[in-house]
């Protein structure tokens, strides 16, 4: 008889309550896991931003301490030529809209959907790969090749904007609530050399 008994209490199954129990748990470790899985996978993506944005400056970079000629023909440093030729690349943007949640590929052969193509092949700058971000080359006029620029003189903005979430609130500007902004701020010091500051970010998760 205590063996059929045992047999008995063997073949027995979870009751109701254990089964609540476990679907409870199973609720909760899903409500903290989910939306820490998103923001994992949006911070992922995010990191396309301050990687082209550093390419970006590095392109500037070596534009602005080119040599360039004097209309003499003569070859001079930055801070010594004419006036007239100008030490920055003009405002630029790529794509020239910014991408709804979804990648966008840069047509750099037909130059379709950016905006002042020249001057990202002055930085040579050129994306293979599609981009969930606008890219934006904002120079300070007049800042001339002929100027010498005081330490800490603001030449370059360089933004990244994303609206990962593809909501098409706030884009284009610092502050929109609904978008997402990176910037790195690029100025020129007493030696007429090229620095960025450190990342400026803003609702980069949205």
């Amino acid at each position: 008889m205590s063996k059929l008994l045992r047999k008995h209490k063997n073949n027995e199954g979870f009751t109701l309550i254990e089964l609540m129990i476990v679907v409870a748990i199973i609720g909760v470790l899903a409500a903290i896991a989910i939306p820490a899985f998103i923001n994992y996978v949006k911070r992922s993506k995010t990191s396309e931003a301050p990687a082209n944005l550093k390419s970006l400056f590095t392109g500037a970079q070596t534009y602005y301490q080119m040599e360039r000629a004097t209309t003499q023909g003569a070859a001079s440093l930055v801070g010594t030529d004419q006036t007239a030729t100008r030490c920055v690349a003009g405002t630029a943007s790529a794509p020239n809209a910014v991408p709804l949640g979804e990648k966008v590929r840069l047509d750099w052969n037909t130059e379709a959907n950016i905006t002042g193509p020249d001057q990202f092949e002055a930085l040579s700058w050129a994306l293979a790969d599609p981009v969930l971000y606008q890219y934006n080359v904002i120079p300070e006029a007049p800042n001339n090749c002929g100027t010498v620029h005081a330490a800490q003189t603001h030449i370059y903005s360089l933004r990244a904007y994303g609206d990962l979430d593809g909501d098409a609130g706030g884009v284009g500007t610092l502050t929109g609530a609904n978008n997402s902004t990176f910037e790195f701020a690029v100025g020129a010091d007493g030696n007429n050399q090229l620095y960025r500051g450190a990342l400026w970010m803003n609702n980069e998760l949205e």
